[in-house]
């Protein structure tokens, strides 16, 4: 019983990252909001790893590929998540 339990955990812990991907907005108000969170990094390579996606993002942006800025700024937020 305790095998289909662990499984099922098991699987909904991998999906959770990609699906929080997917619900990552590319915007100009997301973008300001994660500039203002890096900001607040303490962890200088935390806060360098994830300056570095936000520049990929803004530039993907500006290049009007959204797919990419949202992958790129999907990973700035992720790095951010263990501040």
């Amino acid at each position: 019983m305790l095998k289909p339990i662990a499984t099922l955990a098991f699987v909904a812990a991998l999906a959770s990252p990609a699906f929080a991907q997917t619900n990552v907005v590319c915007d100009e108000a997301s973008i300001m909001r994660a500039e203002q969170q890096i900001a607040q990094i303490n962890d200088g390579t935390k806060k360098i790893e994830s300056a570095k996606e936000l520049t990929l993002a803004k530039d993907a942006m500006t290049a009007n590929d959204l797919e990419k800025c949202k992958s790129h700024l999907g990973n700035a937020i992720k790095g951010m998540d263990a501040m």
